[in-house]
């Protein structure tokens, strides 16, 4: 499942670099803005943060926020997820290297959240699917 995971990652980045012949990248060539689907995860650590006083509130479809914390003493790629500035919890620590690596370093690009699902939190430790969205307004065009 990481391998096809990674191929299909790979592909997009080739794609958006203009490594890929013309009909694989068409798609992203025709549009400025490009979103790509980046992950999903559960939130980790949510009984420790906000999210028990939150949780009735939470909707499917609710934008969620980011936030690096590399002081953590637990994990140097930590990234807080948000909700109306709550603090839910964090991204997994062995899910978050590439969206770690993206808000240190790239300014073109954003990453935005929603919540997938909410579970009873009787039945799941975590009880918050999220996606992560891969933004950019950059145009690949000019990277041709």
């Amino acid at each position: 499942m990481q391998r096809r995971r990674f191929l299909i990652r790979l592909s997009q980045a080739l794609a958006a670099f203009g490594a890929l012949p013309r009909a694989a990248n068409a798609g992203l060539r025709a549009n400025k803005a490009t979103q790509i689907h980046l992950q999903d995860c559960r939130i980790a650590g949510s009984h420790y943060y906000d999210c028990p006083d939150v949780l009735s509130d939470l909707r499917p479809g609710d934008a969620l926020q980011f936030r690096r914390q590399p002081g953590n003493p637990h994990d140097e790629r930590a990234i807080e997820v948000l909700w109306h500035d709550r603090k839910l919890g964090y991204l997994p620590r062995m899910d978050n290297a590439a969206a770690a690596s993206l808000l240190d370093r790239d300014r073109a690009h954003e990453l935005r959240g929603e919540i997938l699902a909410v579970d009873d939190p009787e039945e799941e430790w975590e009880p918050i699917d999220l996606r992560i969205w891969l933004f950019s307004t950059h145009s690949w065009e000019s990277l041709q």
